[in-house]
């Protein structure tokens, strides 16, 4: 076994996982990652490739919403080359829709989206393929993100100030001493090596599998694991990422991801994140809404259907933990000592691949503040590096 020393470790290799690598990095922190596969294999790269304006979320959540709204600028900014600015489009068909336009319009005001309103007439101009039905239409600043490049850039920058990567090793013991965490043992599948690391703290980023990995320091965390399924077809028959104005709900958006479109996803409650099945009422349902929103989806070859797992945090309350869309899509930092009583233990969960930049930061203020140091956040400043 090989024992080595670093002052942080990351577990899990998504967007969040690599962010809080390479904040802690540029802070000056000997840190270490550790993936049980590649990057990105999990939540990060199984999702429907939005970047959010926060519109999605300007009515009912509305701290997400601000939280996507300003990284979704910051993103722009540090990684230009990971992003297609195709701009969205909010759509009432509808008289249900044009009552929550003025709902929608009101939230976005409220936490910084920019908004535009089209008439039918407007956004059938601009996207020809809307259904004629389109009675109005919003223009919000989405977007298309490409996650693998956003990890692998987050990785090279991590690396160039020190930091340590480490693929297909999965965490098999967070190691503690009495009610302290003191490091990790892994094991690299593809040589067989095992490490026992030696660290002030851990941090675990593992999205849906934040329970299973808690476990491992004897630490609770419950966690509602909501399945998205999303179908891929073979065309792009819009240019924006095409959203049905209401309350976020199954297969009510369209995202243009290179030459093909992603129409998503539903909220179906799971257990297991290793172990969960498409079902054929989800594609239909994702087709069936795709069709209202653009008729000319019904003429479309279905390329492929995947699924990803939203690991979604709500602090316990005397009612329990509510399911799929009732919880917030913001994103948690739980400090363990001052929750659990276990100390050197950080864990990041809930949010978005958009806000990933902004959860790093947050993680890092904290283990920071606790380590004594003083090195402020500069994530937001620095561009990524290209990566091939």
């Amino acid at each position: 076994m090989e024992k080595l020393e670093t002052q942080v470790v990351v577990i899990g290799g998504g967007a969040t996982g690599t962010a809080v690598l390479r904040d802690l990095a540029m802070r000056g922190l000997e840190a270490m990652l550790f993936e049980r596969g590649n990057l990105s294999e999990g939540t990060t790269g199984n999702f429907h490739g939005l970047l959010h304006s926060g519109g999605r979320y300007a009515v009912k959540d509305k701290p997400a919403a601000r939280e996507c709204i300003e990284e979704n600028i910051v993103l722009r900014r540090i990684v230009p080359q990971a992003i297609e600015d195709t701009g969205g489009f909010f759509v009432a068909l509808n008289d249900t829709d044009e009552q929550f336009l003025s709902n929608f319009l009101e939230g976005c005001a409220e936490v910084g989206i920019p908004t535009e309103v089209l008439s039918s007439s407007e956004a059938l101009r601009e996207e020809p393929e809307l259904s004629p039905q389109v009675r109005q239409a919003v223009a919000v600043p989405d977007g298309s993100v490409d996650a693998w490049n956003l990890c692998t850039g987050c990785v090279a920058a991590a690396k160039e100030y020190g930091a340590r990567v480490h693929l297909f090793t999965p965490v098999t013991e967070i190691l503690r001493q009495g009610d302290r965490v003191v490091g990790v043992a892994a094991e690299d599948q593809t040589s067989g090596e095992e490490y026992e690391i030696r660290a002030e703290y851990v941090i675990i980023a593992t999205g849906p599998w934040t329970h299973q990995t808690a476990a491992l320091a004897k630490v609770d965390i419950p966690m509602v694991l909501s399945k998205g399924t999303m179908v891929v077809l073979d065309g792009r028959p819009v240019k924006r990422a095409i959203n049905r104005c209401r309350y976020p709900g199954d297969g009510d958006i369209i995202v243009p991801v290179g030459t093909t479109i992603v129409l998503g996803t539903t909220s179906v409650t799971i257990e297991d994140p290793d172990h969960f099945a498409i079902e054929e009422w989800e594609v239909d349902k994702m087709l069936d809404e795709g069709i209202t929103m653009v008729p000319k989806i019904e003429d479309m070859h279905l390329q492929r259907c995947f699924a990803g797992v939203r690991p979604l945090y709500e602090p316990p309350t005397e009612e329990g933990v509510a399911d799929g869309r009732e919880v917030s899509r913001a994103f948690y930092v739980l400090d363990h000592e001052q929750l659990d009583g276990v100390g050197g233990l950080v864990t990041i969960t809930g949010g978005k691949v958009t806000t990933c930049r902004l959860m790093a930061e947050k993680t890092v203020d904290l283990v920071c503040a606790k380590m004594g140091i003083d090195a402020p956040c500069r994530t937001h400043l620095e561009p990524l590096p290209p990566t091939s």
